[in-house]
């Protein structure tokens, strides 16, 4: 019940904000955070099965929200290059702010966020640490910074391929 809340808060939320700050997301975005949703939230168990489930997550995640962030940045009119540092640093922000909390989560509540635990093989409620809480913290940042990099590297190369190509065309 809880992870099903959690998800139909989520979507609440980004629609509230959608429609409070009139950004006028595409479908497509609504599908991101649907995902989002869906693999954090829905799919919470897989945490404690697979200890890759994380990491990927942590990779993919940060795509995603460039994706939606840069469409934000991208109605500024300001240079492409600090288009792409916004929503670098915005990205960066967030994966750091959910570190934090999942401390926070960990140090008050004893949720278990931090580190990589899986279900021994009685698959009652037992975990075992398979990761420390601080190499996970580490691991996650960097890969959710390879995922803001991996974002803005494919988004520049599309910039100046589409820039280029675009006055080849103009040109005749």
């Amino acid at each position: 019940m809880i992870r099903i809340a959690g998800f139909l808060f989520g979507l609440w939320a980004f629609y509230f904000i959608d429609h409070a700050f009139y950004l006028k997301f595409k479908f497509r975005h609504y599908v991101y955070i649907f995902l989002i949703l869906i693999l954090g939230i829905l799919l919470s168990p897989l945490y404690h099965i697979s200890e890759s489930y994380d990491k990927i997550l942590h990779l993919a995640m940060p795509i995603l929200a460039s994706i939606m962030i840069f469409f934000i940045v991208n109605k500024m009119k300001i240079k492409f290059q600090w288009k792409i540092l916004i929503t670098f640093t915005a990205v960066l922000s967030i994966l750091a702010l959910l570190e934090i909390g999942e401390y926070l989560f960990d140090m008050f509540l004893d949720f278990k966020l931090q580190g990589v635990y899986l279900r021994d093989i009685s698959g009652l409620e037992k975990y075992n640490l398979i990761l420390e809480k601080n190499d996970d913290t580490m691991i996650d940042m960097m890969l959710g910074f390879a995922g803001a990099i991996i974002f803005s590297i494919s988004k520049s190369i599309s910039y100046f391929y589409n820039k280029r190509h675009s006055k080849k065309i103009m040109d005749y």
